[in-house]
C-alpha cells in the first residue's frame, strides 16, 4: 500500500458512469492518490474535469454499441473528445485473446476525430506513460526495448498487413498457422467466381 499511497504507483479504478468516474476522482483528491480509469465509457461526459486532474483514461472497448438516445459514432468519438480536453488516453481490449484489435481501435478513433499522431500515440507512448514503463517502451529511443513492427501500408489501415516484426531489437518470424490460413483463405476465388 506504501508505494500507492505515496504516489509511486497509479490507482487503477474501475468506473464507466458519469458518477463512477466523478467518485474516482473524489476519491483521488481525498487520498492523495494518482488515479487512473479503467473503463471509462461516460469519460467524454467528464472530459473537463479528468483534464483538469490529471487522470488518464484507458478506454475499456470501442467495439460496442452507443447508450441509448446517442448517436451511432459516440463511442467512435470518444478518444478525440478526451484529448481534445487535455486527457490522455490508452486503448484496451479487456483480453489477451483480442489484443491484436488494438489497432482497429485506434483506427476506428482516427477515422471519427483522433488524429493519427495522437491515435498512434495511445497505442504507444502514453499507455507507457500510463504504467510508469516508458523508460523501457513507448518510443524508439536508445536505451529502451526496439518493439515494432514494418507494414505494406498506413498501419491505421486495417487493409494494411504486417511484413515484419521485431521485439527487443530481433526480427520475429511471422510465418505461423495464422499467416498460413490467412495466405490459404485470401487466395480462394471471390464470391461464386
Amino acid at each position: 500500500m506504501r508505494p500507492l499511497m505515496d504516489g509511486e504507483i497509479p490507482a487503477i479504478v474501475n468506473a464507466n458512469s458519469e458518477n463512477e468516474i466523478l467518485g474516482a476522482l473524489k476519491l483521488g483528491e481525498d487520498f492523495g492518490l494518482k488515479i487512473v480509469i479503467n473503463g471509462g465509457r461516460e469519460a467524454w461526459k467528464v472530459a473537463e474535469q479528468l483534464a483538469a486532474a490529471e487522470v488518464p483514461v484507458i478506454l475499456s472497448s470501442l467495439m460496442q454499441n452507443p447508450e441509448e438516445g446517442l448517436p451511432y459514432d459516440a463511442v467512435y468519438a470518444q478518444p478525440g473528445i478526451l484529448v481534445e480536453a487535455g486527457v490522455k488516453i490508452a486503448f484496451a481490449t479487456g483480453s489477451q485473446t483480442i489484443a491484436r484489435h488494438l489497432p482497429y481501435h485506434a483506427a476506428l478513433a482516427s477515422a471519427y476525430g483522433l488524429s493519427p499522431e495522437d491515435a498512434w500515440k495511445a497505442l504507444t507512448v502514453w499507455p507507457a506513460e500510463i504504467w510508469r514503463v516508458d523508460d523501457l517502451v513507448g518510443t524508439l529511443e536508445e536505451g529502451k526495448m526496439a518493439n515494432l513492427f514494418i507494414t505494406d501500408g498506413d498501419p491505421l489501415d486495417i487493409r494494411s498487413s504486417i511484413q515484419e516484426i521485431f521485439i527487443k531489437g530481433r526480427r520475429v518470424p511471422i510465418d505461423d498457422r495464422h499467416t498460413r490460413l490467412y495466405e490459404k483463405h485470401n487466395a480462394r476465388p471471390i464470391g461464386n467466381r
